[in-house]
Formats: C-alpha cells, structure tokens, sequence
C-alpha cells in the first residue's frame, strides 16, 4: 500500500470516528436510564397502645435519563421482607409483603436530566406493650415500570419498626 493510501485510510478512520463521536449523544448510542440510592426511612416507633396503626415509610430513589426521550415511570411497587426481628415480636418472623406505589413524583424525567423519586409507602403495626426492647427489620426492593423499560432497585438501607414499651 502506497502512502498516499495509507494516509487516505487514517483520515477517513479520523473522520469516521469524529462523526461517530459527535453522534454519541445526539443519536442515543449508549444512552440509558439509571436508578441508584434507594432509601426508605431508617425507623418508626409504633404507640403503646396500638392496633393495627396505619403509618407511612417515606423513600427516595435517585434516576438518571440519559436517553434522548423523556421518560414516564408509568407505575412503582415494592415488595418488603421480615429480614430480623429482636425481643417479643408478635408477628410472624417471616413476614413478606407488596404493594403498589401510588404516592409517588415525579411521574416524568425529561431527556438529560436527573432527579429523586420521593414517594412513601404504607405499613401498619400493632403494639400491645412488650416490656423489652423490640423490633423487627425489613428490607425493600422496587420495580419501576416505565417507558423506557421496567427496572428494579434494591434500597441501600433498613426499615426497623420498634415498639414503644407499656407503662
């Protein structure tokens, strides 16, 4: 190969990969929706006494759209697991529940941008006064149906529910 085609090769190689370079953002290659930092309230006290006690667990989930598309999350859930309990839990110690999410916003996360899902959950409890140190923890995981794909984030913390003692 003579040098005037091997220079011909590299300047069209060049070319090709400013064009491709310029292409990056504009054209969506590599462009996803990310979630990360998942947190749910680190603790709640039930009353004494209490029976069946609605009370909300608040979270945030951090999402990043680098899509070239805004992005509708078009519904959230969230299953919760009894993953420890300590002193005269009541309840069962293999607890497992779900729900959806309908106190949640923003609905929406425009091209490019970055926000935090606030949103809350709610949970009830029961105290009928132990008279040492109680608690159960439970751990959280969501599902985020969107428009641009259906994700799942673990959140990076615990929920512990404790009781208030009698008297």
């Amino acid at each position: 190969m003579s040098g005037r085609g091997r220079l011909r090769r590299v300047l069209m190689t060049a070319a090709l990969a400013i064009v491709m370079g310029a292409c990056v953002p504009l054209c969506g290659i590599g462009a996803k929706l990310a979630l990360s930092n998942a947190q749910v309230d680190a603790s709640y006290k039930c009353p004494f006494p209490a029976t069946n006690a609605p009370y909300r667990v608040h979270g945030s989930i951090d999402i990043d759209n680098s899509t070239t598309n805004t992005v509708t999350i078009k519904s959230m859930s969230e299953d919760d697991t009894l993953v420890n309990t300590v002193g005269k839990w009541d309840g069962p110690k293999t607890a497992k529940g779900s729900s959806k999410v309908t106190d949640f916003s923003p609905k929406s996360v425009a091209s490019g941008a970055k926000s935090t899902i606030h949103f809350s959950v709610g949970f009830v409890c029961t105290n009928s006064g132990p008279n040492v140190t109680t608690y159960g923890e439970f751990t959280f995981k969501f599902t985020l149906i969107t428009s641009a794909g259906t994700y799942k984030i673990d959140a990076g913390n615990r929920h512990r529910l404790g009781f208030a003692t009698a008297g």
